[in-house]
């Protein structure tokens, strides 16, 4: 090779290194300045939900209540429909809510009812 193909081989090499960083690092810096807002914006609201959390805990009994709540609600509406829809459903009228019913307040099964195979029975809707 000869020394003036050598020189043109350094001279484009370096025009191409040259537009490289010139494209390459306001490429980079736009990137840099996004990712550092993302994660400012990440940790703020980060922060701002554990001071919700730690400002207002729902505790499981308020949790328990809110779900008795929503339960008793259910029965009642249950309870409160059209006659012919209680019966084609198979509600009786409801003396005491949950006295009737005594497996609604039963606990979760024990380890012997667990491994018990379950009996399915089908019904009829219609």
């Amino acid at each position: 090779m000869s020394s003036e193909l050598i020189g043109l081989v350094v001279a484009a090499l370096g025009a191409i290194v040259f537009v490289a960083v010139a494209v390459g690092l306001p490429a980079l810096a736009l990137v840099l300045v996004k990712f550092i807002k993302f994660k400012e914006r990440e940790l703020t609201l980060e922060m701002e939900s554990r001071q919700k959390s730690e400002s207002e805990p729902l505790g499981i009994e308020q949790w328990q209540v809110a779900l008795e709540q929503r339960v008793q609600r259910l029965e009642e509406v249950l309870t409160g429909l059209d006659h012919d829809v209680r019966d084609r459903l198979g509600i009786k009228p409801a003396t005491s809510s949950l006295c009737s019913q005594p497996e609604l307040v039963e606990g979760p099964p024990t380890a012997e009812q667990r491994e018990k195979p379950l009996e399915l029975t089908r019904t009829k809707t219609r």
